[in-house]
């Protein structure tokens, strides 16, 4: 992700300083049709969400859970941080998280933003899966079976009831259900549109699991509907032919960076003995717990 940082710093410039986000609007329970067993205030829906413990695999690299000690670890710890002063200064929380083309790791980079973005801070953060046609969320964070966007687009239910809540995080998680052939008609229904600005008043960041650039068109809903795009390339597989195409449907979308994938360049090396160099994890000397 090396070229995060001047794509990042790039955003800050062209970005004008604009009042923090006000995460205290009023939430009403209506707008999600909850029902009258749980209590009418801000944060009883999300509290009463079902809980969910993922299990972090070796091969599914979610190194903000498995291998926090990790170069890659630190590497979203960086980002988040650079979008945290992003949001800062603008109206940064719809974060839209794609690639050029399928193979390029957007949703391993999604999942491990969002829990970053949501350890040790009391914001509070969804990971909304919009890749409807082929979902991998769950089975990244070693889950299966969850019913989603799909179901809830189907049925009559409340939409909380599809959202589920990560334990040990301030992190909820809305998947895509099962895989949708229809997903160009969820996208751009209205009610999916309503319930994602619903949304936008009961979380501090959404990060959103997007298809690719190409070659579907769902990508564009959902940039529409966000405040910035991050684009995921990995190095040795991106083909610049399709990423160019890709961004011409991107015109005018507010892209905030560029995440490196696979990386032949990080200096793991310099990473490996700075640690090394550390004090033991554990607390540091000003009496705070290490990340």
């Amino acid at each position: 992700m090396g070229i995060v940082y001047k794509a990042l710093q790039q955003a800050e410039i062209e970005n004008p300083r604009t009042p923090a986000l006000d995460s205290s609007t009023p939430f009403n329970p209506e707008l999600f049709e909850v029902g009258q067993e749980v209590a009418q205030d801000e944060n009883s829906w999300r509290d009463h969400a079902p809980a969910l413990r993922p299990i972090a695999k070796a091969e599914n690299r979610i190194v903000t859970i498995a291998d926090r000690d990790s170069l890659g670890a630190e590497k979203f710890r960086v980002l988040r941080t650079r979008l945290r002063h992003l949001q800062d200064r603008g109206n940064l929380k719809k974060v839209v998280i794609t690639s050029g083309a399928a193979g390029e790791g957007k949703t391993t980079v999604a999942a491990n933003l969002a829990i970053s973005l949501a350890r040790h801070t009391s914001q509070k953060v969804l990971l909304l899966e919009g890749d409807l046609r082929h979902p991998a969320l769950a089975g990244k964070l070693g889950l299966r079976d969850l019913q989603g966007l799909r179901e809830w687009f189907e049925s009559q239910e409340p939409l909380t009831k599809f959202i589920y809540r990560v334990e040990g995080y301030q992190l909820w998680l809305l998947p895509a259900g099962q895989p949708a052939e229809d997903a160009l008609r969820i996208l751009q229904s209205d009610r999916f549109q309503e319930a994602v600005n619903r949304l936008s008043e009961c979380f501090d960041w959404i990060v959103i699991d997007a298809p690719p650039l190409q070659p579907l068109a769902d990508i564009h809903l959902l940039v529409e509907e966000s405040d910035g795009v991050l684009l995921v390339i990995r190095e040795g597989v991106t083909e610049k032919e399709n990423l160019a195409k890709g961004l011409e449907g991107l015109a005018g979308a507010k892209l905030l960076g560029v995440v490196l994938n696979d990386s032949s360049s990080v200096g793991h090396s310099y990473y490996e003995k700075y640690y090394a160099a550390q004090p033991p994890k554990g607390d540091d000397n000003r009496g705070n717990k290490q990340e």
